[in-house]
């Protein structure tokens, strides 16, 4: 195209403060033969790749800024508000193709990907400082694999673009998900040769070297290559720059955004008048309860089968109080009470108050940044790989060193369990650690127990006491199908059925 508009490209100015450097400056609409020229339009068109993940989960509009929902709404730890029908659709299994929440995701990744290909297309040319050149191009092959793994796991088999198309073009053949792995880990073996331990002030928030070492771990992981793995996570831990922060609640207020323990998380500024601050606290907070300057519209409600997942005995895991509101607890003079009778619970994470940075007017976001991977996921993903590979012992140790944090201090695990005890003390120690951080439901589908997990009568959903508006059946996940996600039947319907929709949702 001879005139883009960068719709999928428009950036906005960003203004951070000390921690928040990632600037994000504004390109508008521009001409491909006068842009791509200088070492500044290289940096303009690497930040509107970064641009692309600041709604994670959809491609317009505030609605999901600053949550990733699909790895909660797929799991029983939160019971979606029952006025947001796409969500509760994706969380029973009993979703269609026509889930628009599903295509908001497919075009906004493809989005993202289209940005990263024409970085990778259009900076080699540009004469600038090949250090600085190479480390952008790593950026964007970064952000490409990224958005590749985020896609391939939620929808299976999808389109490899790897360069921008020509209009005859735009709806290319699905590969199988291997292909595309070997893309992902092709990209970020590469944006590994470039990217730094650390930047400078001015750049914090740039993807580093151990982002795309968890990435690599992660996507090995998925593959069942836990030697592989392994080398990744094990370089995190010797570059010697991560840690745990002593107070776990201090992760979810914005206060320690860039910390030690962050290792890539999605930079948001609220303030700026530009949509560009995180909504998550406004939908994760309770609703009818006034705790927030906003509200708090409840979107989900923490459920009382993730409250029986966290230890009572010989104490009270902190981390519960640290993430679940109950009755009668106390939030900034406030009680929370559960006004509107959903779950009796709500949540505390990320339910961030004005004295803490949120805006007090609409849009009432925040500048807290949304953490993707922290260094105690690093720990507990470490333990798992050891423990396949028959360390159980070993394993043990970085289980304990998550549950001896300060502010946690949960009792040390035994090291001579089994390695079926690791397991499920890694299950465990996974669902309460990294609870409402979108973790969990795609952990199921990755231990291949979604299913079983999810049609259990344990699952408050489905207890017929509690609940017998769903007779026992709340959760409807068929095991073959609902692994993955539909392809979006928009998308099939214009490409004239060249995509193929996914195994038992029809066409």
């Amino acid at each position: 195209m001879k005139n883009l508009k960068f719709t999928l490209i428009l950036l906005i100015v960003i203004t951070f403060g000390c921690n928040k450097q990632l600037d994000l400056q504004p390109i508008g609409p521009v001409s491909d033969t006068s842009f791509y020229k200088t070492e500044a339009d290289a940096m303009a068109a690497v930040n509107a790749c970064y641009n692309s993940l600041l709604r994670i989960s959809s491609q317009g509009g505030w609605a999901v800024s600053g949550w990733e929902i699909y790895g909660d709404i797929m799991s029983s730890d939160v019971q979606s508000h029952q006025d947001i029908v796409d969500y509760v659709q994706i969380q029973q299994s009993t979703l269609f193709p026509n889930n628009m929440t599903l295509r908001n995701l497919w075009q906004g990744g493809y989005a993202g990907i289209y940005r990263a290909n024409v970085v990778l297309e259009k900076l080699p040319a540009i004469k600038m400082d090949e250090a600085l050149k190479s480390r952008l191009i790593g950026e964007a092959q970064f952000i490409r694999a990224w958005w590749y793994l985020r896609l391939v796991k939620i929808f299976g088999n999808i389109p490899l673009v790897l360069k921008t198309l020509q209009p005859d073009e735009m709806y290319p053949l699905q590969v199988p998900k291997q292909t595309t792995y070997d893309q992902i880990e092709k990209d970020l073996l590469a944006a590994e040769l470039v990217l730094p331990k650390t930047y400078n002030s001015s750049d914090v928030g740039r993807a580093t070297l151990g982002a795309a070492k968890v990435y690599l771990a992660e996507l090995y992981m998925i593959q069942k290559q836990w030697a592989k793995a392994r080398i990744k996570l094990e370089d995190i831990m010797g570059l010697g720059i991560y840690g745990l922060l002593d107070s776990y609640s201090s992760l979810f207020t914005g206060a320690n955004d860039n910390s030690i323990e962050g290792i890539f998380e999605i930079q948001y500024t609220a303030g700026t008048g530009l949509d560009l601050g995180n909504f998550n606290t406004v939908m994760f907070s309770p609703n009818g309860e006034g705790l927030t300057a906003n509200g708090g519209w409840g979107w989900t409600r923490p459920t009382p089968d993730i409250v029986k997942e966290f230890e009572v005995s010989p104490k009270e895991d902190p981390r519960l109080s640290a993430s679940i509101f109950r009755k009668g607890d106390i939030f900034e003079g406030k009680v929370f009470q559960d006004k509107v009778n959903g779950t009796g619970l709500g949540h505390r994470k990320w339910c961030i108050s004005a004295a803490m940075g949120s805006e007090v007017t609409w849009p009432f976001q925040t500048s807290a940044n949304l953490v993707l991977y922290r260094y105690a996921e690093v720990y507990l993903m470490e333990a798992e790989v050891l423990n396949e590979i028959g360390e159980s012992a070993a394993a043990v140790g970085y289980i304990n060193k998550v549950r001896a944090r300060p502010s946690v201090d949960m009792p040390a695990l035994s090291t001579t369990l089994s390695k079926a005890q690791v397991w499920e003390a890694i299950r465990h120690e996974r669902r309460v650690e990294l609870c409402f951080e979108g973790k969990t439901g795609y952990d199921l589908r990755r231990w291949g127990i979604a299913g079983t997990f999810l049609r259990s009568p344990e699952r408050w959903q489905n207890d017929v006491t509690l609940n017998p508006q769903y007779g026992g059946n709340y959760f409807k996940f068929i095991d073959g199908r609902d692994e993955l996600l539909p392809i979006p039947q928009l998308e099939i319907d214009m490409s004239h059925k060249t995509l193929v929709q996914n195994p038992g949702f029809g066409q």
